[in-house]
């Protein structure tokens, strides 16, 4: 009746009664008390020093002002500061730092939040925030800056967001932006703003293999459109461009738009081959003339997202097999819908899931567009170090390069385009290492530690940080959590949870980190709390309909999905889903095995082609 995993359950560190690390700390171990509230008062004492100018050392020469501050509250927020300050250059000597380029709002914006940590954001100077927030490597406000920019994403500015966040290696607001010009083709192409995008922000837009709109010929039409507005710069790129969109429309408009072009003087001798290629007699058998063809360009119409669940054991057997739920499926199958190659909308064929190459039980899930990452876990003797990750296109799995020791129940996910992987058990210890994969070399290397070692915890990504909740450790079951700054490559903790909790799930949605069910120790757990990062607050919510451990978690369509698991009773194949907007629970289709220590995915499928 245990679920836990055997190396917890043998040495009889989690599984019924309270463990022995979990025992009240006697008055004489307390090493210190906290004030909660301290920061604020300095904080608030430190804004005063600076509205009245007490003891203010440096003067920062704007544009148009000059703005007071000390050069110590600089330098503790800003590695640029430290460096400027500290080394013996002029400014440090002159106890002067001129800025001409920028403007006396702009960098008051910075300084009042070195001082206060609140910013005034808005749409018309949070760019230039940004950017001096990278420059100074400040990186908290940075944070906050994409956490804005997010926040007011719509199809008038995705691209343009796309390209502030490019430029600022804010890879995860990229992403998001890219994805959404993505899912609003159409209403971006119609946007002012589409006709000022950088020749490389178009290009790589034209490159994606899911774009939301009715035919190619719209895309030939936009970047016609868009070299139009400067024709002498922009027609040196129009070849590179328009081989990116498939030109199958030409067939029968091709001099409508070779006279289009004409007058519109963009019709050079290279571009002219592409939208009226020469063809060539071939005198070589048919098959061979095809493959003398360029290669058309596949375009898809659709994504559809699907459920994942891979892993874990049942019925005392370790499981390799995964099971996929789709819309459209009446129940959960073996088998995922295949990425269509036609432009048929209603092809539905199915391709079976490949099993993964080890079974394995409490591993690390990680999902990245096509790709699902399953890192560690164990079998039913030992701990495992192998990798490996899930093609959605080619359905088919491939191993990457070994964790650097051989751990379960640890934590993984994705932040500002990287894999991380934190914490787990090893055979030694409970780890608090954190390690980021780099996919190029394919290898794995170290980042700071957390302040605890962990395993069986929460772990995601939210507002540019990694959050650590709850899990087992040393000392038992934990409430503690914490959060990491990859800036500054450092663990700080956060607020800890109203209920302490191992083999719990974690889920992000609406900017918010849920921390669901779990195990105490003595007791399974239905309940739900909520994170609020702007805050430091956990808050309940509405708990599960059924107590769950070691269970999958994911969202799909703007819902958290909760999959399998151990109800401290029996293992479970049921599903629940949670609407954030309605904070209710809903039952839905039971997966096939009874299943727990699994992980859970969602990818997209791309649907059909035009």
């Amino acid at each position: 009746m245990s679920a836990l995993c055997w190396s917890c359950n043998m040495e009889g560190e989690v599984h019924g009664a309270i463990p022995r690390g979990l025992r009240a700390l006697s008055h004489d171990m307390v090493e210190g008390v906290v004030d909660s509230g301290w920061h604020a008062t300095l904080t608030r004492g430190l804004d005063e020093a600076w509205q009245t100018r007490l003891f203010t050392d440096l003067v920062i020469r704007t544009q148009d002002q000059v703005i007071h501050a000390h050069k110590v509250i600089l330098a503790a927020a800003s590695p640029y500061f430290r460096a400027m300050l500290s080394v013996g250059l002029v400014e440090g000597q002159t106890q002067t730092l001129v800025l001409e380029d920028v403007s006396w709002d702009v960098l008051n914006t910075v300084i009042k939040f070195v001082y206060t940590g609140r910013a005034s954001l808005t749409e018309h100077n949070v760019q230039e925030v940004l950017t001096l927030a990278d420059y100074f490597q400040i990186h908290s406000l940075k944070k906050l800056c994409c956490y804005h920019l997010k926040t007011h994403l719509v199809s008038r500015t995705c691209l343009s967001v796309y390209e502030v966040a490019a430029l600022h290696r804010c890879n995860d607001l990229a992403a998001e932006a890219l994805a959404l010009a993505a899912s609003q083709c159409s209403e971006v192409l119609a946007q002012p703003g589409f006709l000022n995008l950088q020749p490389e922000t178009l290009l790589t837009f034209l490159k994606q293999p899911y774009l939301s709109v009715e035919t190619e010929e719209k895309l030939f039409e936009g970047v016609v459109d868009w070299a139009s507005e400067d024709p002498a710069e922009r027609q040196k790129w129009l070849p590179m461009l328009i081989e990116n969109i498939n030109l199958e429309f030409l067939k029968s408009q091709k001099n409508k738009w070779l006279s289009v072009l004409e007058e519109k003087n963009l019709l050079q001798e290279d571009l002219k081959n592409i939208v009226d290629p020469v063809e060539l007699e071939c005198y070589v058998e048919d098959d061979d003339c095809e493959n003398q063809k360029s290669p058309k360009m596949m375009r898809h119409n659709t994504l559809e997202e699907v459920l994942l669940v891979m892993g874990g054991e049942s019925n005392g057997r370790l499981l390799r097999n995964t099971e996929c739920f789709a819309v459209g499926y009446s129940s959960w199958r073996c088998s995922i819908p295949e990425v269509a190659r036609t432009s048929n909308p209603h092809y539905h064929q199915l391709q079976v899931l490949p099993p993964m190459q080890h079974a394995r039980a409490y591993c690390a899930v990680a999902t990245q567009q096509n790709m699902v990452y399953v890192l560690g876990g164990q079998t039913a003797k030992t701990f495992l170090a192998s990798c490996e990750c899930y093609n959605v296109l080619s359905n088919s799995w491939h191993p990457l390069s070994d964790l650097p020791e051989a751990v379960h129940g640890s934590g993984a996910a994705f932040l500002d385009g990287s894999l991380y992987l934190a914490g787990g058990k090893s055979l030694e210890c409970y780890q608090s290492g954190l390690w980021v994969y780099n996919e190029y070399r394919d290898a794995w290397s170290s980042r700071g530690s957390m302040g605890v070692g962990r395993a069986h915890f929460g772990l995601a990504a939210l507002h540019g940080s990694l959050y650590a909740v709850g899990g087992v450790g040393h000392a038992g079951i934990l409430d503690s959590c914490e959060k990491y700054d990859p800036g500054a490559d450092v663990w700080v903790p956060i607020a800890s949870l109203g209920q302490a909790r191992g083999y719990l799930g974690v889920a992000v949605i609406h900017d918010h980190l849920y921390a669901i069910g779990g195990y105490t120790g003595s007791q399974w757990l239905n309940c739900v709390e909520r994170y609020d990062p702007l805050r430091d607050q956990w808050t309940s919510v509405s708990p599960m309909i059924s107590a769950r451990s070691s269970f999958g978690v994911t969202v799909s369509h703007g819902r958290i999905y909760c999959l399998g698991g151990f109800s401290g009773e029996s293992n479970l194949n049921s599903v629940e889903k949670y609407n954030p907007r309605t904070n209710m629970w809903h039952c839905v289709q039971s997966m096939q095995l009874r299943r727990y220590g699994l992980v859970a995915a969602t990818v997209s499928v791309p649907g059909a082609v035009r």
